[in-house]
């Protein structure tokens, strides 16, 4: 077999990892709108966890597989190592009744999209548990996702689309392999230390996600559509809008002032402009650096620090202030993921913004939207760190 052809049937195992999820989702809507009777709901679902069990299954076997291939590049190897993590705790969340570990139990206790609706009418454990599995189910999908967009990357260079300069392109790979690492280290980390147990939701949902935008941007700027032969974008991105609460929503209960600069940076998406990009990278620079500024007041980090090196000028620095915001959370590899997932966006951004080590200064629409869709979810990861 070659390298190819794992990678060809890793895709189809994401996308019946979202469909898997679709039957949890539909098992929910049909209790919340008294569509069936929960003896036919309760099948469906058990007949679920059977064929999910048996996808995880071959998940696993397919990444074992890749893993020991000699061809694949660093990343490669660091995302696959990453997968395989987060394929096994889905595994072990695939049978409740197996389930003994504080961590893994805790996500059925305590996640936070368990709806209102089936509280307090008597539902079965499996089924419970199959609502409390959406999230997962749906993220190890754009995670594996993201796996085969990376794979696309071998052999081309970074931006090329764009027209980017060389510097720009190093840069892009470097900071693409500084995630990937810290993704890797957080997702095996989460895998093994229970006293995460509290945070598994947040970790498991928000960082493949991060990932999986990233890969989406440098792939836009890339990868040709035509060599792009496992798209199957439609169906996860699906799977993650339903996954995940807006960003609208999100910024509007933190401080609707910022809902406006949001709505700014879409307005310049839409418009046909020779100068669009730039409005568009300013638009999404000025709303990232309001809301960090907004979740990390120079004030509050003053008492919260007294370290030199939280400081430049006598302002906080921005690794100062994502601390900050993952201060209540006591996992280094959290941390550090966040610091190398703001630094891939912002130096993206950044440049673009400048117009430095561009060659063609015209981005397309479906690049300037998957940059958009970055920073949006760049904001959500942060929000929800800080409601969490």
């Amino acid at each position: 077999m070659t390298d190819h052809e794992p990678n060809s049937e890793l895709s189809k195992l994401a996308v019946d990892l979202t469909r898997s999820s679709n039957v949890y989702s539909d098992a929910l809507a049909s209790i919340a709108k008294q569509t069936a009777s929960m003896d036919a709901i309760s099948k469906a679902v058990t007949a679920q966890f059977a064929i999910e069990r048996n996808l995880l299954r071959s998940t696993d076997a397919m990444l074992k597989q890749m893993r020991v291939f000699d061809t694949i590049s660093p990343s490669i190897q660091s995302i696959v190592s990453a997968n395989t993590s987060f394929t096994r705790m889905a595994e072990r969340l695939a049978s409740i009744e197996a389930v003994q570990s504080v961590a893994f139990r805790k996500i059925f206790d305590d996640h936070a999209r368990i709806p209102k609706a089936i509280q307090g009418i008597g539902l079965s454990d499996s089924i419970t548990a199959a609502f409390s599995r959406i999230d997962t189910t749906r993220m190890l999908a754009a995670s594996l996702a993201a796996q085969t967009k990376l794979a696309n990357f071998d052999n081309l260079t970074f931006g090329r689309l764009a027209g980017l300069d060389a510097e720009f392109s190093r840069a892009i790979s470097t900071n693409l392999g500084n995630l990937t690492r810290s993704y890797q280290s957080l997702i095996n980390v989460a895998a093994t230390r229970e006293s995460l147990a509290p945070h598994l939701p947040l970790i498991t949902t928000y960082a493949p996600l991060e990932y999986y935008r990233e890969i989406d941007v440098v792939e836009s700027i890339t990868v040709d559509d035509e060599v792009d032969e496992f798209n199957d974008d439609q169906q996860i991105e699906t799977a993650i809008a339903e996954s995940v609460p807006s960003v609208d929503g999100l910024l509007a209960a933190f401080d609707e002032r910022l809902v406006a600069l949001l709505h700014g940076a879409r307005q310049s998406l839409r418009d046909d402009n020779p100068d669009r990009a730039r409005h568009v990278t300013t638009s999404v620079r000025e709303l990232f650096t309001q809301v960090l500024h907004a979740l990390a007041p120079d004030d509050d980090i003053r008492v919260w620090t007294s370290n030199d090196e939280h400081f430049h000028d006598n302002r906080p620095t921005r690794r100062a202030r994502l601390l900050f915001i993952c201060r209540h959370i006591d996992c280094d590899p959290l941390s550090r993921f966040v610091q190398d997932d703001v630094r891939a966006a912002l130096s993206f951004v950044d440049s673009l913004n400048s117009g430095t080590h561009v060659v063609e200064s015209k981005l397309s629409f479906v690049q300037l939207a998957s940059i958009v869709s970055r920073m949006e979810s760049l904001l959500v990861f942060l929000l929800q760190i800080r409601n969490h």
